[in-house]
Protein backbone atom coordinates (compact mmCIF):
# COMPACT_ATOMS: atom_id res chain seq x y z
CA UNK A 1 0.00 0.00 0.00
CA UNK A 2 2.97 2.29 0.69
CA UNK A 3 5.21 1.67 -1.87
CA UNK A 4 4.59 2.75 -5.19
CA UNK A 5 2.26 5.39 -7.26
CA UNK A 6 2.07 3.75 -10.70
CA UNK A 7 5.49 2.56 -11.39
CA UNK A 8 6.99 5.96 -8.96
CA UNK A 9 7.87 4.63 -5.25
CA UNK A 10 6.15 6.88 -3.19
CA UNK A 11 8.79 7.70 -1.01
CA UNK A 12 10.76 10.17 -2.62
CA UNK A 13 7.32 11.75 -3.39
CA UNK A 14 6.06 12.22 0.13
CA UNK A 15 8.92 13.35 1.64
CA UNK A 16 8.37 16.70 0.04
CA UNK A 17 4.76 17.29 1.89
CA UNK A 18 6.54 16.49 5.30
CA UNK A 19 9.52 18.87 3.86
CA UNK A 20 7.29 21.89 3.27
CA UNK A 21 4.67 21.00 5.61
CA UNK A 22 6.24 20.87 9.07
CA UNK A 23 8.62 24.14 8.75
CA UNK A 24 4.70 25.61 7.76
CA UNK A 25 3.02 24.14 10.63
CA UNK A 26 6.28 25.25 12.37
CA UNK A 27 6.09 29.02 11.42
CA UNK A 28 2.15 28.72 11.88
CA UNK A 29 2.64 27.83 15.45
CA UNK A 30 5.12 30.59 16.33
CA UNK A 31 2.57 32.86 14.90
CA UNK A 32 -0.12 31.07 16.97
CA UNK A 33 2.21 31.90 20.13
CA UNK A 34 1.41 35.85 19.56
CA UNK A 35 -2.11 36.81 20.54
CA UNK A 36 -2.22 39.38 17.87
CA UNK A 37 -1.72 36.62 15.54
CA UNK A 38 -3.58 34.00 17.38
CA UNK A 39 -6.71 34.14 15.49
CA UNK A 40 -5.65 34.20 11.97
CA UNK A 41 -3.06 31.21 12.47
CA UNK A 42 -5.42 29.38 14.68
CA UNK A 43 -7.27 27.21 12.27
CA UNK A 44 -4.44 26.65 9.54
CA UNK A 45 -2.08 25.47 12.74
CA UNK A 46 -5.04 22.85 13.91
CA UNK A 47 -5.10 21.91 9.46
CA UNK A 48 -1.38 21.79 9.07
CA UNK A 49 -0.07 20.26 11.94
CA UNK A 50 -2.35 17.01 11.39
CA UNK A 51 -1.66 17.22 7.66
CA UNK A 52 2.03 17.51 8.75
CA UNK A 53 1.89 14.38 10.85
CA UNK A 54 -0.86 12.22 8.46
CA UNK A 55 2.17 13.09 5.90
CA UNK A 56 4.98 11.96 8.34
CA UNK A 57 3.17 8.63 8.95
CA UNK A 58 2.89 8.02 5.17
CA UNK A 59 6.22 8.62 4.49
CA UNK A 60 7.80 6.52 7.79
CA UNK A 61 5.54 3.72 5.98
CA UNK A 62 6.67 4.45 2.75
CA UNK A 63 10.38 4.79 3.42
CA UNK A 64 10.46 1.00 5.10
CA UNK A 65 8.73 -0.70 2.08
CA UNK A 66 11.00 1.19 -0.35
CA UNK A 67 13.76 -0.05 2.14
CA UNK A 68 12.64 -3.61 1.48
CA UNK A 69 11.95 -3.12 -1.98
CA UNK A 70 15.71 -1.89 -2.39
CA UNK A 71 17.25 -4.87 -0.22
CA UNK A 72 19.11 -2.70 2.06
CA UNK A 73 20.91 -4.02 5.16
CA UNK A 74 22.86 -2.06 7.92
CA UNK A 75 26.88 -2.90 7.47
CA UNK A 76 28.03 -0.63 4.49
CA UNK A 77 27.65 2.69 4.74
CA UNK A 78 24.44 3.51 2.79
CA UNK A 79 22.81 0.55 4.65
CA UNK A 80 23.75 2.54 8.05
CA UNK A 81 22.57 5.91 7.39
CA UNK A 82 19.55 4.54 5.96
CA UNK A 83 19.06 2.52 9.15
CA UNK A 84 19.68 5.83 11.55
CA UNK A 85 17.61 7.43 9.27
CA UNK A 86 14.78 5.39 9.86
CA UNK A 87 15.14 5.38 13.59
CA UNK A 88 15.30 9.14 13.81
CA UNK A 89 11.77 9.12 11.12
CA UNK A 90 10.54 6.99 13.96
CA UNK A 91 11.14 9.37 16.72
CA UNK A 92 10.37 12.57 14.35
CA UNK A 93 6.52 10.92 13.85
CA UNK A 94 6.12 10.72 18.07
CA UNK A 95 7.25 14.51 17.85
CA UNK A 96 5.10 15.21 15.37
CA UNK A 97 1.77 13.23 17.18
CA UNK A 98 2.90 15.19 20.74
CA UNK A 99 3.13 18.40 17.82
CA UNK A 100 -0.57 17.76 16.58
CA UNK A 101 -1.66 16.61 20.46
CA UNK A 102 -0.37 20.34 21.78
CA UNK A 103 -1.41 22.13 18.60
CA UNK A 104 -4.56 20.81 18.70
CA UNK A 105 -5.01 21.70 22.57
CA UNK A 106 -3.75 25.55 21.74
CA UNK A 107 -5.77 25.81 18.77
CA UNK A 108 -9.10 24.94 20.65
CA UNK A 109 -8.19 25.60 24.40
CA UNK A 110 -6.48 28.92 24.33
CA UNK A 111 -8.60 31.97 24.08
CA UNK A 112 -8.12 34.11 20.50
CA UNK A 113 -8.09 38.50 21.11
CA UNK A 114 -10.01 39.39 18.76
CA UNK A 115 -11.02 43.02 18.37
CA UNK A 116 -14.27 42.58 20.28
CA UNK A 117 -12.40 40.75 23.45
CA UNK A 118 -11.25 42.85 26.04
CA UNK A 119 -7.64 42.07 27.74
CA UNK A 120 -9.25 41.07 31.28
CA UNK A 121 -11.21 38.47 29.41
CA UNK A 122 -7.87 36.77 28.19
CA UNK A 123 -6.55 37.69 31.54
CA UNK A 124 -8.95 35.31 33.67
CA UNK A 125 -7.39 32.00 31.75
CA UNK A 126 -5.34 30.25 33.76
CA UNK A 127 -1.67 30.64 33.28
CA UNK A 128 -1.23 27.22 32.26
CA UNK A 129 -3.42 28.03 29.19
CA UNK A 130 -2.49 31.14 28.15
CA UNK A 131 1.40 31.02 28.95
CA UNK A 132 2.87 27.64 29.00
CA UNK A 133 0.33 26.01 26.79
CA UNK A 134 1.77 28.34 23.52
CA UNK A 135 5.23 28.28 25.26
CA UNK A 136 5.10 24.45 24.51
CA UNK A 137 3.75 24.52 21.60
CA UNK A 138 6.52 26.77 20.17
CA UNK A 139 9.02 24.39 21.97
CA UNK A 140 7.56 21.05 20.13
CA UNK A 141 8.10 23.28 16.91
CA UNK A 142 11.18 23.90 17.12
CA UNK A 143 12.08 20.13 17.92
CA UNK A 144 10.45 18.91 15.02
CA UNK A 145 12.37 21.37 13.20
CA UNK A 146 15.77 19.88 14.10
CA UNK A 147 14.31 16.33 13.78
CA UNK A 148 13.19 17.27 9.87
CA UNK A 149 16.40 18.74 8.99
CA UNK A 150 18.39 15.76 10.84
CA UNK A 151 15.97 13.25 9.11
CA UNK A 152 16.14 14.59 5.63
CA UNK A 153 20.35 15.08 6.60
CA UNK A 154 20.72 11.21 6.98
CA UNK A 155 18.29 9.86 4.27
CA UNK A 156 19.89 12.45 1.54
CA UNK A 157 23.47 11.68 2.41
CA UNK A 158 22.59 8.15 2.16
CA UNK A 159 21.42 8.77 -1.78
CA UNK A 160 24.06 11.28 -2.65
CA UNK A 161 27.27 10.98 -0.38
CA UNK A 162 27.19 8.42 1.67
CA UNK A 163 30.97 9.64 3.25
CA UNK A 164 30.26 13.62 3.79
CA UNK A 165 29.89 14.61 7.62
CA UNK A 166 26.72 14.85 8.92
CA UNK A 167 24.71 18.62 9.59
CA UNK A 168 24.73 17.82 13.58
CA UNK A 169 27.20 15.80 15.57
CA UNK A 170 25.03 14.74 18.79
Amino acid sequence: MFDKIGDLPLHPLVIHVVVIGIPLAVLLALLFAFPKTRSWARWPLGITVVGATAATYVAKQSGLAFEAALNIKPGNPVGDLILKHSQLAEQLFWIMIAFSVIGLLNVFVVSRRTSDSTDDAVKQQPAIVRIVLPVLLVAVALVALLWIVRVGDLGARAVWNPTSPPIFQF
